[in-house]
């Protein structure tokens, strides 16, 4: 077992034995319980064994934690294995007053839906098990709270004409998916734009990235094959800022943008 692993293990057996303390409930009642055997409540809370996501919920159930076992199950498998950097942007995202993405393959996180996501996902990880990207799923679609909260961040995507045409999953998929973006273009503070292929070469064939800005300092991320990484120096930044703004005037208007989108969407209906 890696020690990654063995930490957050460690921490989930210790919440799930004070959940079950706090309750005045046994090993062997808790088994009863959520009718697992007593063998594998042990297992799990001495971090022998893994617990997968129906064990976590008949816990929770059990033990009438509100589903807190769950969300922190969610929490430490997203965290486990994530690196400095990605932990990085994802406090800088969460911060962020204003966001602004260009995604030249896939729809951006933020927008997503869990099919999509799901699909993009177990591309990615191509060994990952159901368990591993259903929870990798619910952690994306957490990720996207802010965005629809009281006090959301200015968010602006720009994307290739070829992310929307991109089957991703099949047509169904791609309708709902379209669907969704044209439904969240409906608030004020979400704006979504395309690049018409018949552009030709543009700014974005340089690759996808991510400004944000927070307390008046912005920051930006870069994706790449083996890593992603996060630029804070104003100079770098600027560069960056540049390419958005020649972005945006290569990007259709929003209602032009909306417009393809439901074009696109149409050929997927089922």
């Amino acid at each position: 077992m890696s020690p990654v692993r063995r930490t957050w293990l460690e921490y989930f057996a210790k919440e799930l034995i004070a959940w079950r303390e706090f309750r005045g409930t046994t090993q062997e009642q808790l088994a009863k319980a959520i009718t697992f055997s007593p063998s594998l409540v042990a297992m799990v809370e001495t971090c022998q064994r893994t617990p997968k996501p129906e064990f976590i919920e008949r816990c929770d159930e059990a033990l009438q934690t509100g589903g807190a076992l769950m969300r922190l199950y969610k929490e430490l498998v997203s965290r486990e294995s994530m690196p400095d950097y990605l932990d990085r942007w994802r406090s800088v995202e969460e911060q962020a007053t204003v966001i602004n993405t260009f995604q030249l393959e896939v729809v951006p996180g933020l927008l997503q839906t869990p099919d999509y996501a799901r699909v993009v996902l177990q591309t990615g990880l191509p060994t990952a098990t159901h368990e591993e990207i259903e929870v990798k799923v619910a952690a994306r679609m957490e990720r996207q709270a802010p965005l629809m909260g009281e006090r959301p961040p200015m968010f602006v995507a720009i994307l290739d004409e070829g992310v929307i045409r991109r089957v991703m999953g099949g047509g169904s998929v791609m309708h709902e998916q379209l669907m969704h973006l044209i439904k969240l273009c409906e608030r004020p503070h979400i704006v979504v734009q395309v690049v018409p292929a018949e552009v030709g070469a543009y700014a974005g064939v340089g690759g996808p990235f991510t400004l944000a800005t927070l307390d008046g300092d912005e920051a930006a991320y870069l994706d790449t094959t083996l890593r992603g990484h996060v630029v804070e120096n104003p100079e770098e930044v600027a560069v960056i800022k540049y390419r958005w703004e020649s972005l945006r005037a290569e990007a259709l208007p929003r209602p032009a943008s909306l417009q393809l989108m439901r074009e696109v969407a149409d050929q997927w209906t089922p």
